[in-house]
């Protein structure tokens, strides 16, 4: 039985959260909290398996209640987040804290749309309980009893501008900034799909690359919208890349990072310019689609597609490797130990399209290595 404390300041929210929390017979929640204060302190002493997080509270915010919990009783949380700039930002912020994956509340009348929603809760609430989180923010680590998801690695911080500089790497970004001229003039394509864990992946490896790199970089991160503009937004101001939510008709640079937007699909076009194809049909197929991504690329840039499938749960992406793979491109995946979900990689690897299995914690130089070698006739 899984024991889950659910926060939020909405009653309606609780009892609804609660009722479909206690309608499957593996779930079982065993207390409620109106604010952050409440939450901390129920964490603290009925320790339970899975916390889901409301953003927006009074006296203290899901935020906050996230960075205290992660140092005085780590526990896997789902945030349970507002469609707004707000909460998404606030989201991604807990996601960086230690919080393992979110829900998007439902933007109409409550009591009527959040049957939407319910199987994602459940699906979400049970990943999370296979995950263990232990210590404080900053050295946490994860581990779990389960096959399928194992320790996520603590990462060493990239180093800042001027700031113990490797000599082979500061050389790398001289030569790159010297043959730099035109920015459509480029050998390589990235193309990067993820799901669950995604966000702090990708903070992880964007970080380490170098303002002057020589490729456009294309990622879908599953995630709805206004959650992948506020991430572009975070993820540009922390990174030397340049990186925004991909919009009809841009055409691809070099050293450009471009985030599908969520609801949409994103495609390259023949004339590398990208298109937003949106689906408004219901669907089980995860928006933004690595598939359909990963798919364009091959199919327009063939032996120069290098394609990155990281953490996530599912299969998307494993159609679209195989496409690279076949198109002669390189095909990289991460692996067990550092993925917080060993979904998406696993399942590409044992379709035998993945060149090399990468820790996350080497994947930025994989990737540049990868660019930087010629591509396969």
């Amino acid at each position: 039985m899984i024991r889950v404390l659910v926060v939020d300041d909405s009653a309606v929210m609780l009892r609804l959260l609660s009722e479909i929390i206690n309608d499957d017979p593996g779930l079982q929640v065993i207390a409620t909290a109106s604010h952050g204060y409440e939450a901390i302190r129920k964490a603290e002493t009925l320790r339970p398996d899975v916390i889901t997080m409301d953003v927006n509270m009074p006296h203290m915010d899901g935020l906050k209640a996230v960075e205290h919990i992660m140092i005085s009783a780590p526990t896997p949380i789902v945030m349970i987040s507002s469609l707004t700039r707000k909460g998404a930002e606030i989201t991604l912020k807990a996601l960086d804290l230690g919080a393992i994956d979110f829900v998007s509340k439902p933007s109409g009348y409550v009591s009527l749309d959040i049957g939407d929603i319910a199987h994602e809760i459940l699906s979400k609430i049970k990943l999370a309980a296979k995950i263990r989180v232990v210590g404080t923010v900053k050295n946490s680590t994860i581990t779990t009893n389960s096959p399928s998801l194992l320790r996520r690695a603590t990462l060493p911080e990239p180093p800042k501008r001027g700031e113990d500089i490797d000599i082979e790497h500061a050389i790398f970004r001289y030569v790159l900034s010297r043959s730099s001229g035109n920015i459509y003039n480029y050998s390589r394509v990235v193309a990067i799909g993820c799901s669950t864990g995604g966000p702090q992946a990708l903070n992880d490896i964007l970080l380490r690359f170098p303002q002057q790199f020589p490729a456009p970089i294309l990622i879908a991160q599953h995630m709805p919208e206004k959650f992948t503009e506020k991430m572009a937004e975070l993820l540009d101001r922390r990174a030397e890349l340049h990186v925004v939510e991909a919009k009809r008709g841009m055409k691809l640079q070099k050293g450009l990072v471009y985030i599908a937007p969520g609801a949409y699909n994103l495609k390259v076009l023949p004339d590398r310019t990208l298109a937003l194809i949106e689906d408004n049909t219901p669907s089980s197929q995860p928006r933004p689609s690595v598939d359909m991504l990963f798919i364009s690329v091959a199919a327009v840039f063939r032996e120069q597609a290098v394609g990155v499938l990281l953490t996530g749960m599912g299969g998307d992406g494993v159609i679209g490797m195989n496409a690279i793979k076949d198109a002669k491109g390189v095909t990289i995946a991460q692996d067990e130990e550092s993925s917080l979900v060993f979904g998406m990689p696993k399942m590409a690897i044992e379709s035998g399209c993945v060149d090399s299995i990468v820790p996350l914690a080497l994947m930025a130089d994989e990737i540049m290595d990868s660019v930087n070698m010629p591509a396969k006739r």
